[in-house]
C-alpha cells in the first residue's frame, strides 16, 4: 500500500511538472508586435518557422499601397519581396545588388532582397497609413489591436502559452 501512495506521488509530481512546463515555457513561435511604451498587451501572431507574413500600408507622400513581405527564420526577418507602385520620395527606383527589379500590372516589385532583420521598429499610422498584417489570407489593421499613433516593435521569438493568454493573438 505504501508503495501505491509513491508512485501516485511521483506520478502527479510529474503530470505537475508536465502541465506546468505547458504553460510556462517559451516553445510557440510568434511574430510579437510590442509597444514600446510597454502599455498594454502584446500582439501575437502564431507562425513556424519559414512562414511568410506581410506588411501592407498606405504610402504618406504616394498615397498608394506598399506592400512588405517576410519570412521568418532562425528568429530573424528576412525581406522576401517589395511591392509598390510609385518610386520618388521614400521608395527605391531600383534593386540592389544580387536582388531583382521589374514591373508588372502597373506595380513595381524588388525580389530576391538581401539581408535580414532582427526586429523592426513601426510608427502605427494615425491617419490614412492603414498599417495592416496579412497572414494566411486574412488581414489585420494594427490600429484596431494596438492603437493609432503607437510606435512598436515586430519581431520573431517564441512565448509561452500564458503571455499568449496575457496577450492578444492574430489568426485565431
Amino acid at each position: 500500500m505504501k508503495r501505491r501512495g509513491v508512485y501516485t506521488t511521483i506520478a502527479s509530481l510529474i503530470i505537475g511538472v508536465f502541465i506546468i512546463g505547458l504553460i510556462f515555457y517559451p516553445y510557440r513561435s510568434v511574430v510579437s508586435f510590442e509597444k514600446m511604451d510597454r502599455q498594454g498587451p502584446n500582439i501575437y501572431l502564431p507562425l513556424t518557422e519559414g512562414k511568410h507574413f506581410q506588411v501592407k500600408y498606405t504610402h504618406s507622400v504616394h498615397l498608394s499601397d506598399v506592400i512588405e513581405e517576410y519570412e521568418v527564420k532562425k528568429e530573424r526577418l528576412y525581406p522576401i519581396q517589395l511591392i509598390y507602385e510609385d518610386t520618388g520620395i521614400g521608395m527605391p527606383s531600383g534593386a540592389g545588388e544580387g536582388e531583382t527589379f521589374e514591373m508588372k500590372d502597373g506595380k513595381y516589385y524588388i525580389s530576391n532582397i538581401q539581408g535580414y532583420h532582427d526586429s523592426i521598429s513601426l510608427s502605427v499610422g494615425a491617419v490614412r497609413a492603414d498599417h495592416t498584417i496579412r497572414y494566411e489570407n486574412r488581414s489585420y489593421l494594427l490600429k484596431d489591436y494596438i492603437g493609432a499613433g503607437s510606435v512598436i516593435t515586430i519581431k520573431p521569438s517564441h512565448v509561452s502559452n500564458w503571455n499568449l493568454m496575457r496577450g492578444e493573438t492574430l489568426s485565431e
